[in-house]
C-alpha cells in the first residue's frame, strides 16, 4: 500500500484514534488543534498543517458555532473557518475530507470529499449510532427495553438498523415511515410499521420514541399527542426534528443525541472513518 502524508485537523476522540490508526499503517501523520493523545508530530501553525501533507482530514462535523469555527474540542483557541478557506485556496491541489464541510471551503478545493455524503460511511456508522441510542435508553429508562412500546421515526440507514436492534432486544417496536418501499422492508423484516397519518395511535402508547428524520417531525401537534412519561431521543443532525422549547415547556423528556459513534465507540468509529477514507484514496488513485 502506498504511504501518504496526512494531517489530522481538529476533531474529537475519533480523530485521536484515527491518527493512531494512520500511524500504525505507516503513513506520515501530523496533527493540528488536536492537543491530546500520543501524537508527537504536532503542527504549530495552521499553514504548516496544510503545507506539510497531501491529505487533510478534518473533523465530523467540520465546524461549530454556525460554521464560523473549526470543531476543536481539544484545542483552547478558535480556528476561523475563513482562515481554512484562505489556505484551501493557496493549497488547492490538496485532498480535504471531513464531515459537513462548509461551501466556503469546498469551493476552493477541486479535491474535497464530504464524509457525511458518503453512502459507505452512513451504512457503517448506523451500527454504533444505533447501539449508542439503545445505550442511552437503557441508562435513562427505569425499566427494561424488553416489551417496551417503542416508536422509530424514519426508515433510513440509522432508523432501519435501530429498529432491528430494538426488536432483537425484545422491544415492541413500530416504525413510522412514508414510502411503500420502507413499508415493504418493514414487512420483510417482520417489523410493525405505520404511516405518519396514523402515528397518533402509536404515540398514545409509546414510552420510548426515536427520531432519525432531519426535519421538524415533532412539532406541537405530535408533542401534544405524546405521553407525558415518554422519552424522546432525537438522532437527527442539528437543528434536530423536535420543537425542544415546546417539549421542555410541557415537561416532555427529550435528548438530542449527536455524534454518538464518537461518544460511545471512538475506536470503532475511527476504524470506520479510516476505511471510508481509504475507499476515497483508492477511488482517487492515491492508494494502489
Amino acid at each position: 500500500m502506498t504511504t501518504c502524508r496526512i494531517t489530522v485537523l481538529g476533531g474529537d476522540m475519533r480523530s485521536v484514534k484515527l491518527s493512531d490508526l494512520f500511524t500504525k499503517d505507516g503513513h506520515s501523520v501530523h496533527t493540528f488543534a488536536l492537543d491530546t493523545g500520543n501524537i508527537s508530530q504536532r503542527c504549530s501553525e495552521l499553514s504548516e498543517a496544510f503545507a506539510i501533507s497531501d491529505i487533510i482530514v478534518g473533523p465530523i462535523p467540520f465546524c461549530v458555532e454556525n460554521g464560523l469555527y473549526l470543531n476543536t474540542p481539544f484545542h483552547p483557541e478558535k480556528i476561523e473557518t475563513s482562515k481554512i478557506a484562505e489556505l484551501a485556496h493557496i493549497y488547492s491541489q490538496k485532498l480535504l475530507v471531513g464531515g459537513n464541510i462548509p461551501y466556503l471551503i469546498q469551493k476552493e478545493l477541486p479535491h474535497c470529499e464530504d464524509l457525511l455524503k458518503r453512502d459507505d460511511l452512513a451504512v457503517l456508522n448506523s451500527v454504533p449510532t444505533a447501539e449508542g441510542a439503545v445505550q442511552i435508553a437503557m441508562e435513562e429508562l427505569p425499566y427494561t427495553l424488553r416489551g417496551t412500546k417503542s416508536l422509530v421515526c424514519g426508515m433510513g440507514r440509522v432508523g432501519s438498523t435501530l429498529a432491528r436492534l430494538l426488536r432483537n432486544v425484545g422491544a415492541d417496536v413500530t416504525v413510522a415511515a412514508r414510502s411503500s418501499r420502507d413499508f415493504a422492508i418493514c414487512e420483510a423484516e417482520g417489523i410493525k410499521h405505520c404511516s405518519y397519518s396514523d402515528i397518533y395511535d402509536v404515540l398514545s402508547e409509546a414510552m420510548l420514541i426515536y427520531n432519525t428524520v432531519p426535519a421538524k417531525i415533532f412539532g406541537r401537534e405530535l408533542l401534544d399527542a405524546t405521553r407525558q412519561d415518554a422519552l424522546i431521543i432525537d438522532l437527527a443532525s442539528m437543528p434536530g426534528g423536535i420543537d425542544f422549547e415546546y417539549a421542555d415547556a410541557h415537561h416532555i423528556r427529550t435528548i438530542h443525541a449527536l455524534s454518538l459513534p464518537g461518544k460511545v465507540a471512538p475506536m470503532g468509529a475511527a476504524m470506520i472513518i479510516q476505511k471510508v477514507i481509504y475507499n476515497i484514496l483508492c477511488e482517487k488513485k492515491f492508494l494502489i
